[in-house]
């Protein structure tokens, strides 16, 4: 199958996460691309879709949710999984359940999965802000388990 990883990132951790994902999936024999949603790829042609964003100020970045509202014709059309980060976990579900449920998209599966910081990868005022939240510094991604749920992901994956 053609899968599509569209991600929305700010610092770079949810393109790395994708292509963690994308080689397990390579590794089932699926044909996979990554993409970073602000280069507005079309999600035409794929017969799946993983999303997945970091959160900043309460959202989803702002690429991943244009993509996904400008694409969700096409997306209720085939499957989607989502990827959130796991920090806050009832917060981080109610953000990209209220962006699905707005879209009326209904993954295959959503997975949870903390990120990293490097304040160098940030702006100065998210670094700046982050400072003042005392948030670690450090990779804080568990890549077997990102690998497990986009295995047991792809086998739900059947298209429309």
């Amino acid at each position: 199958m053609k899968i599509l990883i569209i991600a929305g990132t700010g610092s770079g951790c949810a393109l790395e996460t994708a292509t963690v994902m994308a080689e397990e999936l390579t590794r089932l024999g699926h044909e996979v691309h990554v993409k970073n949603a602000k280069d507005s790829p079309s999600p035409e042609g794929y017969g799946a879709v993983f999303a997945g964003s970091g959160v900043r100020a309460g959202k989803w970045h702002k690429s991943l949710r244009s993509w996904m509202k400008q694409h969700a014709p096409a997306l209720r059309g085939q499957p989607l999984a989502v990827r959130n980060p796991e920090k806050h976990t009832k917060e981080i579900l109610a953000i990209s359940d209220g962006v699905l449920r707005q879209l009326d998209l209904t993954p295959v599966s959503t997975g949870l999965f903390p990120g990293w910081f490097f304040a160098e990868r940030f702006g100065v005022m998210e670094r700046l802000i982050l400072k003042l939240m005392k948030t670690p510094r450090g990779d804080f991604r568990d890549l077997d388990a990102i690998r497990t749920w986009t295995r047991e992901t792809a086998g739900k994956l059947t298209p429309g």
